[in-house]
């Protein structure tokens, strides 16, 4: 069996949580609860963590499947640096945003889902993961100069069985 990348599980739990979140802060402005500024709070955040967790990492074997429209905001959050990059800042961060969400009833969930978001950030911390930006390495190879060596089909074309009544 290979190695269990705990990044990914974590990015896409994050993705979720903000979901959660979001509609959450919804559902607090909606219902005109009484602490409706962690409404607020959670819309705005769930926005941010959707911008920051959009684009995957590049897996540590294997083939990335990239997100639809990641390549801006792998940009984006390939120039935040350490900040970004470090999933130990990552888990310190989740574990911080976590706290407002669980003021108010409908962002619990949510808030709660960023916890465990933040636990599964903290075992790739100390698995000695990063995040790496996926494919805007193939583009400087799709750019060299000169002639792109193109590679023969790999198998024949299906051919029309040959009729023996003429």
């Amino acid at each position: 069996m290979g190695k269990i990348e705990w990044s990914m599980w974590a990015n896409e739990q994050a993705l979720a949580s903000s979901a959660v979140v979001i509609l959450g802060g919804i559902v607090t402005l909606a219902g005109r609860f009484k602490n409706y500024q962690f409404g607020i709070y959670g819309i705005c955040v769930g926005v941010l963590v959707a911008l920051l967790e959009y684009p995957r990492a590049k897996r540590q074997k294997g083939k990335t499947q990239e997100r639809r429209f990641q390549k801006p905001l792998t940009i984006l959050v390939r120039c935040g640096g350490l900040v970004t990059r470090n999933y130990f800042i990552r888990f310190v961060f989740y574990l911080i945003i976590s706290v407002p969400c669980c003021f108010v009833l409908p962002t619990l969930l949510g808030g709660m889902c960023y916890l465990i978001t933040s636990a599964i950030y903290f075992v790739a911390a100390l698995k000695g993961e990063e995040w790496k930006p996926a494919g805007l390495d193939t583009e400087s190879q799709s750019q060299q100069p000169g002639p792109r060596v193109l590679q023969p089909p790999s198998h024949p074309p299906p051919r029309r069985p040959i009729d023996n009544s003429i």
